[in-house]
Formats: structure tokens, sequence, C-alpha cells
């Protein structure tokens, strides 16, 4: 078991993209679930109309992927995205942008569905983080140019924004609002950049604050050693 732990452990780390790899595991793990037990993907989706009883939901809604093609395409997508900006942020700036990323677009889309549509949607898929991840890695590799479908060059900013605008659009045949909501992830993308708090880092971000990951960790074992201690004692 440790061997597999150290293996796992091993393979997250390797490029130093465990977020990234992490999500994109789950992604597939749970891909396959939902097709061999249907009912997990209503304990993973979100309905903002059973989001009481399940309001975990909230932050798995991008778990919750059926479509094969669009799936693979995500996963694909943010692992040349995502995997590029964790490297560029560090996995602990990168984890609390997703939460973030996450949480807002959730949240907005759920209040939108309950009190402005008031009829059930499902919010679901890699799809809506992703508006954002795209987004923030742009404004990083601004002039980086990509071959869309191995054929048409296209320069990272247009590509953002041409990702915001099909998730747009994709909402926005609901209702108006419910297509805004889609992409206010991108906000959140504004804190981590240019003058943003946490646009040197989340660790940096809780330096200037006078909270130190070192001295919480010190603190944390020498608690342990003492647990330790009276054991044997």
């Amino acid at each position: 078991m440790r061997k597999f732990t150290r293996e796992v452990k091993y393979f997250l780390y390797k490029d130093f993209t465990p977020v990234t790899k992490g999500l994109i595991l789950l992604g597939g793990i749970f891909f396959l679930l939902f097709h061999l037990y249907r009912p997990l993907y209503s304990l993973l989706a979100l309905f903002p109309f059973s989001f009481l009883r399940y309001p975990w939901t909230l932050l798995t809604y991008p778990l919750a992927n059926l479509e094969i093609f669009s799936t693979l395409f995500a996963l694909l997508w943010l692992w040349f995205i995502g995997g590029s900006l964790e490297r560029s942020w560090g996995p602990q700036t990168y984890g609390i942008f997703l939460f973030l990323v996450t949480l807002v677009t959730g949240l907005a889309m759920l209040l939108v569905s309950m009190f402005v549509m008031r009829f059930p949607i499902q919010i679901a898929g890699f799809w809506l983080p992703l508006t954002a991840i795209t987004w923030a890695w742009a404004g990083i590799f601004r002039g980086q140019e990509l071959l869309f479908w191995g054929l048409i060059p296209i320069r990272a900013e247009w590509l953002a924004w041409i990702q915001a605008a099909l998730t747009f659009f994709s909402y926005f045949r609901l209702h108006w609002l419910l297509g805004v909501a889609s992409v206010s992830g991108i906000a959140v993308v504004y804190l981590f950049r240019g003058s943003g708090p946490f646009a040197r880092g989340f660790r940096y971000w809780l330096w200037r604050r006078g909270f130190s990951f070192k001295g919480w960790t010190d603190r944390f074992r020498r608690g342990k050693k003492r647990r330790r201690l009276r054991v044997v004692e």
C-alpha cells in the first residue's frame, strides 16, 4: 500500500501539476462510474432545487460529465492550459483559484436559476471553470499562438474570448442572466492579476498578513511530537 501511495504521489508531482492531474484523474474515474451507475451523477451535478439536500454539489459539478467527446476534449484542454497555469502560479495559488472560480460560477448560476428563471436546469461539466482558467492562462501567455485543430493559428487572448463567447451563448439561450453567470468566474481572474490581492501568489498574500505556512507546519509537528511523548509516558 505504501508503494502504491508513493507511486501515485510521484505521478501527481512529477511535472509540478498535482492539482491538474488530480482533477483529470477524478474526472476520468467519475465519467466511468456514471456510466456504470447513473444515479451517482445526481450526487455530483448541481441541480438548483435540490441544492439544500446536496450542498457539496456547489463544488463538485465540474466532475459531472457524461458526453464522451466533450469530456475528452475538456480533459485535454485542462491538461494543456491548466498544467501550464499551475506551473506558473504554483499548486497552492492555482488550487485556491480553482476553488474560487468553481464556487463563484456555481453560486451565480444557482441564484439566477432559482430566483430569476424559476425552472430546473442542471449545472455540470468542466467547461464552466475552464472558461476562467483559459482567461487566466491567456493573460500570462498573451502573445502565444496555437494551431487550432492543428491548422489555424490563433493567439491566446483571442482563444480566451472565443471560449468565453461559446460558454456565454450556450447558456444565453435559456436566459441572458444565466449567460452572464456562466462566465462570472472571469471576475475571479482579476484577483490574481495586476493589482489584485493574489497577484503575487496566495502564499505572499498570507505572508503579508503575518501567516506563515512554515510556522503553522512547525507548530503542528511540535504538537504531534508532544502527543507522542505523552503516550510514551
